[in-house]
């Protein structure tokens, strides 16, 4: 099995909206010099956001940021919840939203029509790319993912979306929906508690993020131990942070980038990233376009919501 480490939960939607907040604005396009400057940073997001928070903590939560930005950037600002990915796009690209806050596979969707969508910085958990990874015990004769048909599945209930993603779509390859080729389907709290079902025998199987598997083998080795992988993914896109071009101006992005760029290295900033969950922001790398067009190909878009 492959070597892992570090940190217990995933990113949750709550952790793409924190990205937003934390990261440089990399290079400007020279169109956005005509855009016109603005009072308040509108900030959108797909659908809901804060999917391992509710009520109280959840605002809280958003205060804290709203708060954050104001005081790093200087930007009245205001963060809400769009209907879908689809929809979020579409308010970028008439200037009703200033950034946009999507899970990779929806940019890597969204950018295949909209080519003036740009990334401005993703939110990375210990690893810029994520992988979805299926596991059981190590004494179950299952050897790969269709050897797990008609078994039980826990799917960690921590907003780590392109998990569901890549399940949906390894069922589909199989011949069946998601729920009709593992039956039962339980939701634990995180990921060390979905693998701790999968080693007592609660259930044949758990996906769960390379991240919090890093985690439980430095945290539980000798449980890790009677664990295996059966299947994972490629490389996805992690959460990030988009702009669209032409839609803020060039002293506004500067302003926005030179403000966050130095926020993990400040107590306030640290203290963000934590409640968030996340451990870096990172520009994206040589490789992204070609992570992009292959998360496109391998995970292709549901034709109802196609930009």
């Amino acid at each position: 099995m492959a070597t892992f480490a570090a940190t217990r939960a995933g990113v949750g939607r709550v952790s793409v909206v924190l990205a937003c907040a934390l990261l440089a604005a990399p290079g400007v396009p020279a169109r956005a010099q005509q855009a016109k400057k603005i009072d308040v940073l509108r900030i959108g997001a797909s659908g809901a956001i804060a999917t391992d928070l509710s009520g109280t903590k959840e605002e809280t939560a958003f205060e804290a940021l709203r708060s954050f930005i104001k005081s790093e950037t200087g930007f009245d600002n205001e963060i809400k919840r769009q209907k879908s990915w689809r929809e979020l796009t579409d308010k970028m690209a008439d200037g009703t939203l200033h950034l946009g806050v999507f899970q990779g596979y929806e940019f890597a969707w969204a950018t295949e029509k909209r080519a003036a969508l740009k990334p401005l910085a993703l939110a990375v958990n210990v690893h810029v790319y994520r992988t979805a990874h299926l596991i059981t015990r190590s004494d179950n004769e299952v050897t790969d993912f269709a050897g797990l048909q008609g078994k039980s599945l826990a799917l960690p209930r921590v907003g780590q979306d392109h998990l569901r993603l890549f399940v949906e779509r390894q069922s589909q390859l199989n011949g069946k929906e998601l729920k009709t080729f593992f039956p039962k389907i339980t939701s634990p709290e995180n990921i060390e508690d979905a693998l701790d079902d999968v080693v007592d025998g609660v259930v044949q199987a758990a996906v769960v993020d390379r991240a919090g598997l890093e985690a439980y083998k430095r945290r539980k080795p000798g449980r890790f131990n009677r664990l295996k992988e059966v299947a994972r993914s490629q490389p996805l896109p992690p959460p990030l942070v988009a702009y669209y071009e032409g839609v803020l101006d060039q002293d506004t992005l500067k302003r926005f980038g030179d403000g966050l760029l130095n926020a993990r290295r400040k107590e306030k900033g640290q203290k963000l990233l934590t409640l968030f969950r996340l451990t870096a922001f990172q520009t994206p790398p040589a490789d992204f376009d070609r992570v992009l067009a292959g998360t496109r190909k391998a995970y292709p878009p549901p034709k109802s919501e196609t930009p």
